[in-house]
């Protein structure tokens, strides 16, 4: 059995650092500690603050590009020479990211409740012709008046 391989606390963080910053396989590919290990040090909350710092700067840097390429993105809008789509998505990208590392929002939903902005006639007229085009009837006529009651 093959003596195990201890590492000093600069490659634990170095190899952590990697991890973060792209992928358990690929530090474990960049470093040579195994990608077991590598797992087992991303879970182990000793390692938390390694982990939190390698997050910061991935986040700051990510803010910083993201600012380079809006700013190219205007800058070649300006003199005409644009590569309008590479830099578009080189933009957001950077924003997407940007904003996923510092917890910001990266899409949005949005519901509305519109019963409460229509009237009964146009409530009524409205289930109607969703009842109708539902069954293949097409459009119904509309209702005049609203139902007393």
């Amino acid at each position: 059995m093959p003596a195990r391989r201890r590492y000093t606390k600069s490659e634990k963080v170095a190899a952590i650092v990697a991890a973060a910053a792209s992928s358990t396989l690929a530090a474990s590919e960049q470093t040579g500690v195994p990608e077991s290990t590598l797992r087992y040090w991303m879970d182990d909350p000793k390692f938390a603050i390694y982990r939190e710092n390698a997050r910061e700067a991935m986040a700051e840097e990510a803010r910083v590009v993201a600012r380079m390429a809006w700013s190219a993105l205007a800058a070649a809008i300006q003199s005409g020479e644009l590569e309008g789509r590479d830099l578009v998505m080189a933009a957001g990208m950077a924003t997407d990211k940007s904003q996923l590392l510092n917890g910001a929002a990266t899409s949005r939903t949005e519901a509305r409740d519109i019963t409460g902005s229509l009237s009964d006639l146009d409530l009524i007229n409205a289930v109607r012709t969703a009842e109708s085009l539902a069954s293949g009837g097409g459009t119904p006529q509309a209702v005049e008046d609203a139902p007393e009651g």
